[in-house]
């Protein structure tokens, strides 16, 4: 058995479908398919309109799953991936429900529900009546959850499926904390449930990809989620949160049980181009297993050799706006001004004051979040349900990446819409990122996450040791797009 998951966790058989006519996602909850299919009975339901549906069907057929059974009752593509009584996550990425420049614009930053439905569908199918599907994800800290289920149908889809007659599927927010902000203005963290099965701190030691550090002197590891630190402050070089996490005795991470938990772990990830990473796709999108954000740096303080916040420290009249830029937020919170948001979207459109120098890790040269990255996917395969790291795959992971409505720029949250109409999906994240950001017009080599994958010995990511990353006979569409501006 674990012969044959780790058959498909290194199978770089990785696939894209692209079809122009689908520019938009279906609103119309709960999603349901265009037409009947032969393999799918207990859908009752059609929506003419849905075309999106068809697409993630088309992509299965593509990969070849159940290839014996296609167009036949018996089909059932995810049955090599999926058994009856498994228990199956389905982690999209939710990162946030707003966006500085419309409502609109938010489809490029977040994984709609209409394209989950097909994969509940046929999860449904491939369990039989016995197991459970979680879609579960940990959003930035100050997300509104009920925001986000109500953006993206998400919810509403998983109750009406169960008044249909669908069994355990659930939604749950990953967050064992909220950040809220006070009258005065001030900053606080609201405990809430999380997630159901709780949380388990996971030790890498020295096969951390941050154990090179553990010899230098005076290493920090920052995050922005830490309020600890003085963001506002490039200079600022003094102890974080995070290293109560990373230091010299250990590398630690605080993940969710439920991933853990997990027979099998579907990845459904936006096509976005990340100010710190330089994409954001599926290796990316496990960050969202991490409960504390603190626990996950994500650069360094300084800049080369020692850091990786900047590539140079800023000019002083830079310091000076930002610090009148800091008054003046405060002062706008604090006495509950109306405005001040839309404020700050014109300075984000005008590229005035804020993202005017990079900083916090923005930048090609950023040396730390590609390490947090496949540290977590390592975690994501190898660790089982106690958080103990294993020498053989845990669980089957299967990823998707939604390109239906990607974004460009300075993603992962401020970037710009791009119409790509394509989606990707594969077992490998490393293959099926590679083929994305090939995509994208993007060289892989230039992606730390995807090209430093190819040389992990222990706890290996990629199909092999010097995967070639290009993957040479798969030719997509290029779109072009512009990346971060730290990244050109």
């Amino acid at each position: 058995m674990m012969d044959k998951v780790q058959d498909l966790i290194f199978s770089s058989s990785t696939v894209y479908l692209q079809n122009e006519s689908v520019k938009d996602y279906c609103l119309e909850i709960p999603f349901d398919p265009p037409e009947a299919y032969l393999e799918l009975p207990f859908i009752k339901k059609i929506n003419p309109q849905n075309m999106l549906y068809p697409m993630v069907r088309d992509l299965f057929v593509k990969l070849g799953l159940d290839k014996a059974n296609v167009g036949t009752r018996r089909w059932n593509p995810l049955r090599e991936i999926i058994r009856p009584g498994n228990r199956v996550l389905i982690k999209p990425n939710l990162v946030t429900p707003r966006h500085y420049l419309c409502q609109g614009a938010l489809f490029s930053s977040i994984v709609h529900g209409s394209l989950l439905r097909p994969i509940v569908d046929y999860a449904t199918l491939a369990l039989d009546g016995e197991g459970s599907i979680t879609i579960a994800d940990n959003p930035v800290e100050n997300a509104d959850f009920n925001a986000l289920m109500e953006f993206t149908g998400i919810r509403r889809m998983v109750n009406d499926l169960m008044s249909y007659g669908y069994k355990s599927i659930s939604v749950v927010d990953l967050r064992p904390k909220i950040l809220k902000e006070s009258k005065n203005g001030r900053f606080y963290h609201e405990s809430q449930s999380g997630d159901p099965l709780g949380y388990v701190t996971i030790d890498l030691e020295k096969a951390s990809l941050f154990g090179e550090f553990d010899n230098h002197e005076n290493v920090h590891y920052y995050t922005l989620a830490d309020q600890k630190i003085d963001h506002f402050d490039p200079k600022y070089s003094g102890e974080s949160t995070t290293d109560k996490y990373h230091n010299s005795r250990g590398h630690k991470y605080v993940v969710s049980r439920s991933v853990l938990d997990a027979d099998v772990v579907i990845n459904v990830a936006k096509m976005k181009t990340h100010c710190k990473a330089g994409v954001t796709l599926s290796l990316k999108n496990m960050i969202g297993m991490v409960c504390l954000k603190d626990c996950m740096p994500h650069h360094r303080p300084g800049s080369p050799p020692k850091g990786d916040a900047f590539p140079y420290y800023p000019a002083s009249h830079y310091l000076v706006t930002r610090k009148l830029y800091r008054t003046f937020r405060n002062w706008f919170r604090i006495h509950r001004i109306p405005g001040f948001r839309a404020f700050r979207n014109y300075l984000q459109r005008r590229n005035v004051l804020i993202q005017q120098h990079i900083e916090h890790g923005n930048w090609k040269g950023n040396d730390t979040i590609w390490r947090t990255i496949l540290d977590l996917n390592r975690i994501a395969v190898y660790a089982d349900k106690n958080g103990i790291m294993r020498e053989t795959p845990q669980r089957k992971l299967f990823a998707v990446i939604d390109g239906i409505i990607g974004q460009q720029g300075n993603g992962p949250m401020s970037g710009e819409p791009i119409s790509s109409s394509i989606i990707f999906g594969g077992f490998n994240s490393v293959a099926v990122d590679a083929l994305a950001v090939k995509s994208m017009g993007i060289d892989p080599h230039l992606i730390p996450s995807i090209s430093k994958a190819r040389n992990i010995d222990r706890w290996k990511l990629s199909p092999h040791v010097g995967f070639d990353i290009t993957l040479p006979g798969i030719n997509p569409p290029n779109f072009r797009f512009l990346l971060p501006k730290g990244w050109t």
